[in-house]
């Protein structure tokens, strides 16, 4: 099926247009598109103060736990400018949060057949 589609828009557009019809339509086109921008600009400014509004309620509902946090590190902080402690039982000095060196040996034991292994 063959359809001619330039042919179907003369039909229902009609004979060509006058310049004042022209006119016209380009001033009816203006407002319309003055009309949309001003509707954008409305729609825009309440997503924003709807936005702000959202923001604002989060960091109130959040206050308690950054003073939590803040006092956290206040005490962390304190923590670790404290002098060293000593300990009496291994008659050493340890600096709180202070991170302890160890070693370790792994020994195998004759019926271990641990993945990998021979």
């Amino acid at each position: 099926m063959n359809t001619n589609f330039d042919r179907e828009f003369e039909r229902l557009a009609g004979p060509p247009k006058s310049p004042l019809a022209q006119l016209f339509a380009a001033l009816i086109g203006l407002v319309v598109l003055g009309l949309a921008f001003m509707f954008s600009l409305v729609v825009f400014a309440i997503v924003a103060v709807v936005g702000v509004f959202l923001w604002l309620y989060f960091w109130w509902k959040t206050r308690a736990l950054r003073k939590q946090i803040q006092a956290q590190m206040a005490d962390a902080q304190t923590a670790w400018q404290q002098k060293p402690t000593f300990d009496a039982s291994s008659g050493k000095e340890e600096l709180p949060g202070a991170i302890i060196d160890g070693e370790s040996t792994r020994v195998d034991e004759p019926g271990d057949r641990s993945p990998g292994r021979d």
